[in-house]
């Protein structure tokens, strides 16, 4: 059997699933300098690499499917002669050899999701929460080749996302969560070409997105989910590579290219609007380096440079004169660099560096005075690194080290500005390396190392009391490096480890108890 790598990074952190345990953990939960005392590998920081990131695993998953569809179509031929090219393949089979779930999306009583199969290979799947039957959905790429579906999002009553059937390449297409509701929206690039839809976002009633037809730069489009009205978007013709979509507010922000201004942000105020320039942040054609778009109510937050000022933190109520830089929070041409922005009530919530603290937690209200240092958890200016910021309310949590107890689950209170470790899960000199932080109600799902063992499911009310290792009665090494929390029906379904190394599809349901998802029992 012939089997084809593929790499199913995360998209928000770009990290290839199959990495091994220790990679896994210190990739996501690592994030101290080097040269501190606690010795902790740094972790990929977003404002890094530069703005837009989290459509890259998408773009690269498609640009490897294809490449790899195309040299190895010879030699696939007479396979795919003989693989199976209906959704008729037995529940059992299916539910039994699925493999890498991601991109968890819940839709009425069932989840979609993309998995590899054995004879499916990459495929798009739906599992019942009543039955527990697994369908595949739609007779797309058979046999080898896979659909490398991705950027699954929904909208209306339908999920929509990139798929390639083997015809038409990467296209826009839409699921009801039934093999006969999946359809192909339209072929954006006509013929086996690649349309590479990215970037989906709901806004005013309709799907904007990233596109390209008939040239190497991606286009602004839109859609309210049917053929007809899947077009590009009036006005937008000169606006190259738009990404970060972000709604706050009534308006739709983004990032785009034109020959004039080099990358910027731009707005949307409406469905049936052209977008608009904000401001020209950094004037000229050079870019200005926009990044970490964040919403906090009808204001929207980011990191940008202007030319005079290194990355720094700017703040827009949609208007040229409302876009305004903040705080030079690090005069100079460094600038703070502004990282894991988070909403949590009123407040912005990101780790910066000033120059004398090193990176540590920031907090702001939009004005220069309120924005502030929240905690400098490591003391003087070595770096807590702190990450992964993830809000509930009015409680942000993260991850940070204070030197002492390598690095850990924190939590900073909005309203009486409090911060403090919610447990010391690991003796270990590195810590319990949290990573996959995701608020489901008010409690928070993550990962984490408890003692020798490895990455498990966690869960936290912010008390050191309510934190808990989610339960694996029947399997004595756990649920290793779990992830995908995401919420269905009265539980939480997620991706981990099986006994023999596999990662499977598992439920935590209402009373604490794990079981397969899609098996009639673990």
């Amino acid at each position: 059997m012939l089997f084809i790598p593929v790499f199913t990074g995360v998209v928000a952190g770009g990290y290839p699933t199959h990495r091994n345990g220790k990679e896994q953990a210190e990739a996501h939960g690592a994030a101290a300098d080097r040269e501190k005392t606690v010795k902790i590998r740094k972790p990929a920081d977003p404002s890094a690499f530069g703005p837009g990131m989290r459509v890259w695993p998408t773009l690269l998953r498609a640009a490897v499917g294809a490449a790899l569809i195309a040299s190895m179509a010879p030699s696939l031929a007479a396979a795919d002669q003989a693989a199976p090219t209906s959704t008729s393949t037995s529940v059992a089979s299916i539910a039994a050899d699925l493999a890498d779930p991601r991109e968890l999306t819940p839709l009425g009583d069932r989840l979609l999701f993309v998995a590899y199969h054995p004879s499916l290979s990459q495929a798009l799947f739906s599992v019942s929460k009543r039955t527990g039957e697994v369908d595949r959905l739609g007779d797309v790429s058979p046999g080898f080749r896979g659909a490398f579906p991705s950027g699954l999002v929904r909208f209306n009553d339908s999920v929509y996302f990139a798929m390639n059937d083997g015809v038409s390449g990467f296209e826009l297409w839409a699921s009801d969560g039934t093999a006969a509701g999946t359809r192909q929206v339209l072929d954006i690039e006509p013929g086996a070409g690649d349309s590479i839809p990215a970037g989906m976002t709901v806004f005013d009633g309709r799907l904007y997105f990233s596109a390209r037809r008939g040239a190497a730069t991606a286009r602004l489009w839109s859609t309210r989910g049917d053929r007809d009205s899947t077009q590009p978007v009036a006005g937008a013709a000169a606006l190259g590579n738009p990404r970060q979509f972000t709604v706050a507010g009534a308006r739709l922000y983004f990032t785009a290219t034109d020959p004039e201004h080099g990358e910027e942000l731009w707005a949307i105020d409406r469905a049936d609007a052209a977008p608009r320039l904000v401001r020209d942040i950094r004037p000229g054609p050079e870019d200005a380096g926009v990044a970490q778009l964040t919403a906090v109510g009808n204001m929207l937050f980011f990191a940008a440079h202007d030319g005079r000022h290194g990355s720094e933190l700017w703040r827009t109520d949609g208007t040229t004169n409302g876009t305004v830089l903040v705080k030079d929070i690090r005069p100079g041409f460094d600038g703070s660099r502004p990282s894991y922005l988070v909403a949590a009530g009123a407040s912005l919530f990101f780790a910066a560096d000033d120059g004398a603290h090193g990176r540590e937690l920031w907090r702001s209200n939009g004005t220069e005075q309120g924005t502030m240092l929240a905690a400098d958890i490591r003391p003087g200016p070595g770096s807590s690194g702190a990450a992964f910021l993830t809000s509930i309310g009015n409680s942000v949590y993260f991850t940070a080290t204070n030197g002492r107890d390598g690095r850990e689950l924190w939590r900073s209170d909005a309203g009486d500005g409090t911060t403090a470790m919610v447990r010391k899960l690991s003796s270990s000199p590195e810590g319990s390396l949290p990573t996959r932080l995701t608020p489901i109600g008010d409690r928070l799902y993550f990962s984490a190392i408890d003692g020798d063992r490895q990455q498990q499911p966690w869960r936290t009310d912010g008390t050191a009391s309510g934190t808990e290792r989610i339960g694996t009665a029947f399997d004595p090494i756990g649920l290793a490096y779990p992830s995908g929390f995401t919420p269905f029906g009265d539980g939480v379904a997620f991706a981990a480890r099986d006994a023999g190394g596999t990662e499977r599809l598992w439920l935590l349901d209402a009373a604490g108890t794990v079981r397969r998802l899609g098996l009639s029992s673990p």
